[in-house]
């Protein structure tokens, strides 16, 4: 057991998932929620959770309407989206108050929760509330904040431009949207304003996911342009104004030359960046990179430290909420034991919450390639599984990578309906470097969306040779 006092910086998951972890281990805790502290997490409050809220009931409408044998519409027409935001802030009300119950349950002579912003003030201290502040280790887990990017104009209409704080409160659906971005954020909100009856534009300065095998993105690409929403790829935005109309003017240079974008709203979607400004991080003798972020090693120390840890948004390797809570265990273990262990995770789970989601686990190729891997490759599409078809999802694919020389599978990729949750099961062959025939080994019961998964292990596997379990052909 612990007898170390560890300062959590940040209420949000990570922080609170590493102030669980530290009072576990014996430690005392100084929790540090900050100024905002009932709504310190971001992905119950501002994230995750209320976006999912919204894209339910929308996404519901439209797969309801999809087929035209029923005639769908909302009771009340003129407040359809308002009513949406009413029942996500009631539902998201709720997830807000057990969060705050199960801190309020940890609080104690061995846990302290202070609702104030902290920093740093010296080597083993910390000013809050007024107050000094000693620790033995501490684990910054501040989060993110908007990204806000260097286009001319923007600055003169920041206040009328919506960013994903704002647009999961709007309750009116206007009749133009331009979204600047084409990351998580960009890439599920402009679908579900198309769903909406907006006119909607998706920005994007590369390929739609470009982070990963080219196919992805251009199918992913073909399917917005089906929905209604015009996708313009490779385009820098070059200028924002704002007219005495009240629409607003994007500017774009590309390849192509177009004219401005005329939308009655935009929506900023460039992404987030670590929150350090406010945390006097010279005290402890580290600065950010020059990417804005702190280097960190696989133990969740930061470079240069032995007592400061870094986990979450604010670490800027993995921002994802999963990643978060692994991280934030990591850390305070390690800052309870003076111990080493590492983060070991080979899947890295990525998901885009799009219609059909996007997910992805592995390594992406480039960085295959760059280990060593000499890669084998099969694709299988959404219209020849079953279940994926009766769920509309005809134009969804999925592809996996294995190592040609050991079998061990090193990536996979699913364009296809709930690619969310189908994607566990290869990542988990992936973490556990398994083989493509370890997971064609399997029983996959049909009619099931998983069969996806043994369309393409199947293919898979006769590429790499061997012997693929037998099944019948449906």
């Amino acid at each position: 057991m612990s007898s170390k006092t560890i300062a959590v910086l940040g209420g949000g998951s990570a922080g609170f998932t590493a102030a669980r972890v530290a009072c576990r281990q014996g430690a005392h805790v100084l929790l540090f929620m900050g100024d905002n502290a009932d709504h310190a997490s971001l992905c119950i409050n501002a994230g995750c959770m209320p976006s999912k809220a919204l894209f339910e009931p929308i996404d519901a409408m439209h797969h309801a309407k999809a087929h035209g044998w029923l005639i769908v519409q909302p009771k009340k027409p003129n407040e359809y989206l308002a009513q949406i935001v009413h029942w996500k802030d009631e539902e998201i009300e709720k997830f807000r108050a057990y969060r705050q119950k199960e801190i309020r349950d940890l609080a104690g002579d061995r846990f302290e929760i202070i609702g104030a912003n902290a920093r740093f003030a010296g080597e083993h201290e910390i000013i809050s509330a007024g107050r000094i502040f000693r620790f033995d280790a501490a684990i910054v887990a501040t989060g993110s904040v908007t990204t806000w990017p260097r286009i001319p104009g923007l600055d003169m209409v920041r206040d009328a431009i919506w960013t994903s704080d704002e647009i999961l409160h709007n309750t009116d659906i206007p009749k133009s949207l331009a979204v600047i971005g084409a990351g998580p954020v960009g890439l599920e909100f402009s679908l579900r304003y198309a769903r909406l009856g907006c006119e909607v534009t998706l920005l994007a300065q590369k390929e739609l996911l470009s982070r990963y095998p080219t196919k992805f993105g251009e199918r992913l690409a073909l399917i917005y342009e089906k929905e209604g929403v015009r996708v313009l790829t490779s385009r820098r935005v070059a200028r924002i104004t704002h007219d005495d109309s009240g629409c607003f003017e994007v500017e774009s240079d590309g390849a192509e030359k177009l004219s401005p974008l005329r939308a009655e709203r935009v929506l900023l979607a460039t992404g987030r960046h670590p929150a350090l400004a406010e945390l006097n991080l010279a005290a402890v003798g580290i600065a950010p990179n020059r990417q804005g972020r702190l280097e960190i090693g696989e133990d969740m120390r930061v470079q240069g430290s032995h007592h400061i840890f870094a986990a979450g948004d604010v670490a800027g390797k993995r921002m994802v909420v999963h990643h978060a809570h692994i991280e934030a265990g990591i850390a305070a273990e390690n800052a309870c034991s003076d111990g080493g262990r590492r983060w070991t995770k080979r899947s890295n789970i990525q998901v885009i919450f799009s219609d059909p989601e996007f997910a992805f686990a592995g390594m992406k190729y480039p960085a295959a390639k760059e280990a060593g891997h000499e890669l084998v490759t099969a694709t299988g599409e959404s219209r020849d599984v079953g279940k994926l078809h009766l769920a509309g999802d005809d134009l969804g694919f999925g592809e996996f990578s294995a190592d040609a020389r050991t079998g061990k599978l090193i990536s996979a990729g699913l364009l296809c309906n709930d690619a969310s949750n189908l994607i566990h099961l290869p990542a988990y062959a992936i973490d556990h470097e398994h083989t493509a025939h370890q997971l064609e080994d399997a029983e996959f019961y049909h009619p099931t969306k998983t069969e996806i998964i043994t369309e393409i292990g199947d293919k898979l596997c006769r590429k790499l040779g061997g012997h693929p379990f037998a099944r019948a052909e449906e």
